[in-house]
């Protein structure tokens, strides 16, 4: 089931460990928490010299399109999910099957 935006609450780094961001997405009957470490952001995105949430801002719709591909193979048995490079294979910009 894919996941789409959640409109309440917005992207944060977590302050229990300040190496992630964690964002909600829905899937239409429950809010998943999704944490995404910033240093796979920056390899993935690059944007050395960006802060954290203004990268994730800049490239919010592939984060999320991301989370939605990593959430329909993933269990996500605690509403939470942990996204890692595996999930961000694809380059930016580049057309999936």
């Amino acid at each position: 089931m894919p996941l789409t935006r959640y409109l309440d609450g917005g992207a944060h780094i977590l302050p229990a460990d300040e190496s992630l961001i964690r964002f909600a997405m829905t899937n239409g009957e429950r809010v998943i928490g999704i944490d995404v470490p910033i240093p796979v952001l920056r390899q993935h995105f690059g944007g050395a010299d960006i802060a954290p949430l203004d990268l994730f801002a800049k490239n919010q719709a592939a984060i999320e399109a991301a989370a939605s591909a990593a959430y329909d193979k993933t269990p996500t048995p605690n509403d939470l999910l942990d996204m890692g490079p595996e999930d961000f294979q694809t380059p930016p910009g580049a057309a999936t099957l």
